[in-house]
C-alpha cells in the first residue's frame, strides 16, 4: 500500500510522460521493409508471406526494437502487432548467433490459441534462417514440450501457467539467459488474474534484457506492470483501442422488447439469405453457442463451434476447418474475440451485444483487418441501446440500420419450432454420452488403483502443477472478495470499486452464489472474532466482593459511591438503599480450624 501511494505521488508530481524516456508514436509514413535494414532471410520471408507495406504499428515499433530499447506499445486489434515484435527479435538472433544451446527470447501470451498463432507467424518469418522456435501452452502434449525445451530453442512462446509448470518440473530449463522478453496482450493477461505469475516470471529473467510490452488498452494495472518490467521505455501509442477498423461497415438490427425470441430466426435468415460464408457468429454464453451450432447444422449450414467447453484439439480442429473453408460459419464466445487473425472473415454477427464497448471493438476486429474490407451486424435489444449510442457516437462512418421483413422472420421461426424435437434429441444423446464417458473414466481410475503393477515406479516424483481450474476460480473469488472488503472502508474506494466492476465482465450465476457464500463467511468470522474479545472492565463491580479490599489512604466509601456512575448504583442511591458515607459491615468468613472440626 505504501509503494502504491509513493507511485501515485510520483505520478502526480512528474506526470505520466516522465515515466517514458521518449515518445515514438510519430512514425515515418514512407518507411518500407527494405528501408529498415533487415537481413536478407527476413526480407525473403516477408516477400513469401505477401507483406507489401508495413502497418503503422510496424513502422513505429520495428526501428525502436532494432535499437534494443524497451518499448510500451498500444494499438488497436488487427494492426499487425505480432510481426512488429517478432521481426526485431529475429534480426537480433540472426545477427548474433548463439554460442551454446540456450533460450534467448521469451514471448508471453494470454491464451493457447493466440500462442499457436504467434508460433505459426514466427515459424513463417524464420523459415529461411536457422532460428529454432518452441511452443509451451496448455492442452498439448507435455513430454514433447519438455524435450523441446531441454534442447534450448532460441524463442519460447508460452502462456504464464504452463511456463511455470515447466520451470517447476524441468530442471534443465531456466530463464537466466533470456535477452528479450515480450509481453503480448498484457491487459488481457492481467484480466485473467496472471499478475502474480507474470511478476514471478519477470523476476526469473535476466536483469539486463530488452523488454517489449504490447497492449490493446493502457489501464492502471498495465502501467504498474510496465513500471516493474521496463527500464526507460519508449512510448508508442499509434491509435486508440476504442476505434474500429477504417474499412468496417457497421450495421445493427433493432429488436423490440416483445420480440426477444426472434433472435435465432433473424440469425438463421441472415446466414441463409445474405451472408452464406466466411462468417463469425459471437454469443455471450457457451450454452447459446452450442445450441446455435446444433440448430444451424440441422438447417443444412456448414457450422463449427469454438468455446471453453471444448478440448484443445477440438478448438484447433474448428479453427483449421474454418481457415480451410471446410465450414462457412464459426459460432464462438469471447474466447475467439481477441488476438486471433483468421484470414478471410467477411462478416461478424453479434447474436447478443457484449458487456463493454471494448469487447465490441475486439469482436468486430476479426474482420476488416490489415486494410481489408469487412462488415459487422449486431442484434440490439432494448437494454443494449445505450451501448449502441456509444458506438454510433464513436464511429467515423455512419452506422446503418438493417431491416428484415416480418414474414421472413415468421417463416424461419416456424422452421425452428419444427426442429425443436431434433435439437432436444441431440442434446439428450450428448448428455448420455458424457455420462457414459464419465463412468468409464471412474472405472479406469478404480482399476489403476487396484492394479499394483500400474502404480508409479519407485523414485519417480509426481508432477507438481502450477494451478488447477478450481484453484484459479478460488483465487479469482478471493481477489473479488478482497476488493469488496476494501470498498467498505471509504466512500472514494466504494466509488472506484463500483466503477471498476462495471468495466469487468459479469460473473456467472455460479460465481455469484459462491461469492455470496464467501461474503457471509467473512461476516460470520468477524462477528465471532468481535464476540471473543475481552470486555472492558467496569468502574465499579455490580456485586459486593467477599473480602473487603483495603482502601487507599485519604479515600472514603463516600468518595467511591459518589463518583460511581453505574446504573445499578444510581438506582440504589435514588431508592435510598445506599447510605452515603457509612461503611459496609465486613463479611466474616469461617476459620480453617472450625471447618476441620465440623
Amino acid at each position: 500500500a505504501d509503494t502504491l501511494k509513493l507511485k501515485q505521488r510520483w505520478k502526480q508530481k512528474h506526470g505520466e510522460k516522465e515515466f517514458f524516456q521518449e515518445d515514438a508514436s510519430q512514425y515515418d509514413d514512407s518507411l518500407s521493409f527494405q528501408d529498415m535494414n533487415l537481413s536478407r532471410p527476413l526480407l525473403k520471408a516477408i516477400t513469401a508471406l505477401g507483406f507489401k507495406q508495413p502497418t503503422p504499428i510496424q513502422k513505429a515499433c520495428i526501428p525502436v526494437g532494432l535499437l534494443g530499447k524497451d518499448l510500451c506499445a498500444c494499438a488497436a486489434t488487427g494492426t499487425g502487432k505480432t510481426a512488429a515484435f517478432i521481426l526485431p527479435v529475429l534480426e537480433r538472433l540472426i545477427y548474433k548467433p548463439r554460442q551454446a544451446p540456450v533460450s534467448r527470447v521469451l514471448v508471453l501470451v494470454p491464451t493457447r490459441e493466440l500462442g499457436i498463432q504467434v508460433h505459426s507467424v514466427t515459424k513463417q518469418l524464420a523459415q529461411f534462417s536457422n532460428v529454432t522456435v518452441c511452443l509451451a501452452v496448455g492442452g498439448l502434449d507435455l513430454k514433447t514440450q519438455e524435450s523441446a525445451l531441454r534442447s534450448g530453442p532460441d524463442i519460447v512462446i508460452a502462456t504464464p501457467g504452463r511456463l511455470i509448470d515447466h520451470l517447476h518440473n524441468c530442471p534443465s530449463f531456466h530463464l537466466g539467459s533470456i535477452e528479450v522478453l515480450i509481453l503480448d496482450e498484457a491487459d488481457r493477461m492481467l484480466d485473467e488474474y496472471f499478475e502474480e505469475q507474470m511478476k514471478e516470471i519477470i523476476r526469473m529473467c535476466a536483469r539486463h534484457r530488452q523488454t517489449m510490452l504490447f497492449s490493446a488498452t493502457m489501464t492502471d494495472e498495465v502501467k504498474d506492470l510496465a513500471s516493474v518490467s521496463l527500464k526507460n521505455p519508449v512510448r508508442i501509442f499509434v491509435n486508440s483501442n476504442t476505434e474500429v477498423a477504417p474499412f468496417l461497415r457497421q450495421e445493427f438490427i433493432r429488436i423490440r422488447p416483445s420480440r426477444e425470441g426472434d433472435r435465432e430466426a433473424i440469425v438463421a435468415a441472415l446466414l441463409t439469405r445474405t451472408f452464406p460464408d466466411h462468417v463469425m457468429l459471437f454469443t455471450q454464453t457457451k450454452k447459446q453457442a452450442h445450441r446455435l451450432h446444433i440448430l444451424l447444422g440441422l438447417m443444412g449450414l456448414r457450422v463449427g463451434e469454438l468455446h471453453g467447453n471444448l478440448s484443445q484439439a477440438q478448438r484447433l480442429e474448428a479453427l483449421r476447418q474454418f481457415k480451410d473453408e471446410q465450414i462457412d460459419v464459426l459460432v464462438a464466445t469471447d474466447v475467439a474475440a481477441r488476438g486471433l487473425d483468421i484470414v478471410g472473415v467477411k462478416t461478424v454477427i453479434n447474436f447478443t451485444m457484449p458487456n463493454t464497448t471494448k469487447h465490441y471493438v475486439h469482436r468486430v476486429g476479426r474482420t476488416a483487418r490489415a486494410g481489408r474490407v469487412g462488415r459487422s451486424v449486431s442484434l440490439v435489444g432494448e437494454e443494449e441501446r445505450k451501448m449502441l449510442k456509444e458506438i454510433v457516437k464513436a464511429a467515423k462512418t455512419p452506422v446503418k440500420a438493417r431491416i428484415l421483413p416480418q414474414d421472413v422472420i415468421l417463416r424461419f421461426r416456424e422452421k425452428i419450432e419444427k426442429l425443436e424435437p431434433d435439437v432436444y434429441a441431440v442434446l439428450r444423446l450428448e448428455r448420455e454420452e458424457r455420462e457414459l464417458q464419465s463412468s468409464e473414466a471412474q472405472i479406469n481410475t478404480a482399476k489403476r488403483k487396484l492394479d499394483p503393477g500400474s502404480q508409479q515406479p519407485a523414485g519417480c516424483t509426481p508432477r507438481s502443477w502450477f494451478q488447477s481450474q478450481e484453484e484459479r476460480k478460488k483465487e479469482k473469488l478471493a481477489k473479488a472478495l478482497q476488493e469488496f472488503d476494501l470498498a467498505l472502508r471509504g466512500k472514494k474506494k466504494r466509488t472506484k470499486f463500483v466503477r471498476d466492476s462495471q468495466k469487468k465482465a459479469q460473473p456467472t450465476p455460479e460465481e455469484r452464489s459462491q461469492f455470496e457464500i464467501l461474503k457471509a463467511q467473512m461476516y460470520a468470522e468477524r462477528l465471532a472474532k468481535r464476540d471473543r474479545r475481552p470486555k472492558r472492565a467496569r468502574a465499579m463491580p455490580e456485586e459486593t466482593p467477599l473480602v473487603e479490599t483495603k482502601r487507599k489512604k485519604g479515600t472514603s466509601v463516600f468518595d467511591v459511591e459518589l463518583t460511581s456512575t453505574n446504573k445499578k448504583a444510581l438506582k440504589q442511591y435514588r431508592a435510598g438503599r445506599v447510605l452515603l458515607g457509612l461503611p459496609r459491615a465486613p463479611l466474616k468468613l469461617p476459620r480453617k480450624e472450625d471447618l476441620e472440626t465440623k
